[in-house]
């Protein structure tokens, strides 16, 4: 039995070509397939993170209503002019 012969140089050069294509493809496919799973041991373990900082957004949340205040009180100041109302 005869065999044609490999030019093995080449074999090589179609294979990377091959694998450059296929290696982002095959980690989209993953990516997408482990998501549901690691969501669903996420909520398994239960946990969400860490605690959220209360104090932090307490001092948030008032320095944004100090903010409204001051640009509710300025209203009168204004360069445009209010939006007319609809009849």
């Amino acid at each position: 039995m005869q065999t044609l012969p490999v030019d093995i140089v080449e074999t090589v050069k179609i294979t990377l070509a091959m694998l450059i294509a296929i290696v982002p493809l095959i980690g989209l496919v993953v990516r997408f397939a482990a998501k549901p799973v690691v969501d669903a041991m996420v909520a398994a373990r239960g946990g969400t993170g860490r605690a959220p900082d209360l104090e932090g957004l307490k001092t948030r949340i008032a320095a944004l209503e100090v903010e409204v205040k001051e640009l509710t009180a300025s209203r009168a100041t204004r360069a445009l002019p209010g939006p007319i109302p609809i009849r």
